[in-house]
């Protein structure tokens, strides 16, 4: 009762939704949290969590995601910066990076203006994020290689380091970080207005009500014609009339519209699935008998129309069906498998990490994720995933 308590608790504060993280997951949050406050039982971490902002604090850590990294989902940098030379009246353009991490996406989208003639002078970048660690680490500017995930980039804003990098100082001095919960209605001034607003792979880790809450307080701060730049599987003109796809730009890329005469942010994502084709009648079909209805076709399943070659069709069925269960592990590896098959190694990546996180013993994710690492020039990574499938392989030949 006690764990279920402290889950309705960070439910209620940070608008979680655990069944977005998996069992596993769960178990380990909690180990960690009980380890780090010095407890024995799962009830005296929820009298700590409920009677000590700190201890809140220190278990809201272990339940949240830490993971990104540079340039992550390159192709809505590229928006960013069609959007930046689109609305030049935009100066400062101001980019908000909500949940921020360790500032790899903020930092990210500096470096992706600059790089592409807009005056440093002209950028202004906010990150928040719900951990007090993250922000420690995106203030100082300091990441392992790994945070690179073997991409390329310009010396210039990269200063080496043993084991890693810093950010060079010109480009930190653009962005800014702050401790905050997406939840909080006071999180943003009235007066704070976003131009473009990073906000990827949060939603789906909150319940409904939750997501319309936060969708609600990013449409308040983000300005009329702003550009919202979404994560995998979060479809939120879904969720809000107010939000349009950005012309030309990637599938999860929007614009803000004008609010609509009815209400602009709906109460709940779209839960069912989509409608099921009919046949279509042609010449040679035969009439349903009388009193009787003619069978639906159904829908291919995304494994099928992978295994028939129809990558770009089976891509968009597992989207589709991540918007409803983003929890997904076998459909989320099988998106690993069709981005890889296409040729899109940090989207398969991507999909092979969020496997990882809700699956910590999950070697087949490993194992994929081991020569994209190498292709994409990450040794250190590809190593580290060696290992761990070694001591996984080696733990479950003693419990055999």
């Amino acid at each position: 009762m006690s764990r279920q308590s402290l889950l309705d608790l960070l439910h209620q504060r940070i608008g979680l939704d655990a069944g977005s993280l998996g069992e596993r997951v769960l178990d380990d949050a909690f180990a960690e949290s009980r380890a780090m406050l010095g407890v024995a039982d799962d009830e005296a971490l929820y009298g700590k969590a409920l009677t000590h902002p700190q201890a809140f604090a220190e278990i809201v850590e272990r339940f949240v995601v830490p993971e990104s990294w540079f340039f992550r989902a390159g192709d809505q940098y590229a928006d960013l910066v069609r959007y930046a030379r689109e609305r030049r009246e935009r100066r400062p353009l101001r980019v908000l990076s909500l949940p921020c991490a360790s500032g790899e996406e903020a930092y990210s989208a500096v470096i992706a203006l600059v790089e592409n003639g807009i005056p440093a002078g002209d950028i202004d970048v906010l990150g928040i994020d719900v951990s007090q660690l993250a922000i420690e680490r995106a203030r100082a500017g300091a990441y392992r290689n790994n945070a690179l995930r073997g991409q390329q980039m310009p010396d210039i804003w990269l200063h080496p380091r043993v084991g890693g990098f810093t950010i060079d100082e010109g480009i930190r001095q653009r962005a800014r970080f702050r401790v905050g919960n997406a939840l909080d209605p006071a999180l943003f001034d009235p007066s704070e207005q976003f131009d473009v607003v990073f906000c990827r792979n949060l939603l789906i880790y909150l319940h409904p009500q939750a997501r319309a809450k936060l969708l609600k307080s990013l449409l308040t701060a983000l300005a009329p014609g702003g550009l919202l730049l979404a994560g995998q599987a979060e479809t939120l003109n879904a969720l809000s009339d107010q939000l349009q796809p950005y012309e030309g730009g990637c599938p999860l890329s929007y614009i803000r519209e004008s609010a609509p005469a009815a209400e602009a942010v709906k109460k709940a994502p779209v839960q069912s699935p989509p409608p099921t084709p009919q046949p279509v009648a042609t010449a040679k079909s035969s009439p349903a008998p009388a009193g009787k209805t003619a069978t639906p076709v159904p829908e291919p399943s995304p494994r099928a129309l992978a295994d028939a070659g129809r990558l770009e069709e089976a891509r968009a069925a597992c989207e589709r069906q991540l918007t409803r269960r983003p929890e997904d592990i076998e459909t989320l590896f099988l998106l690993g498998l069709i981005e890889s098959a296409r040729g899109d190694l940090a989207a398969a990546d991507e999909a092979f990490s969020r496997v990882c996180y809700l699956d910590r013993n999950h070697i087949p994710a490993m194992e994929h994720r081991i020569p994209l690492a190498e292709r994409q020039g990450n040794a250190e990574l590809a190593d580290d995933l060696r290992r761990r499938c070694q001591r996984l392989r080696k733990r479950l030949e003693k419990s055999a």
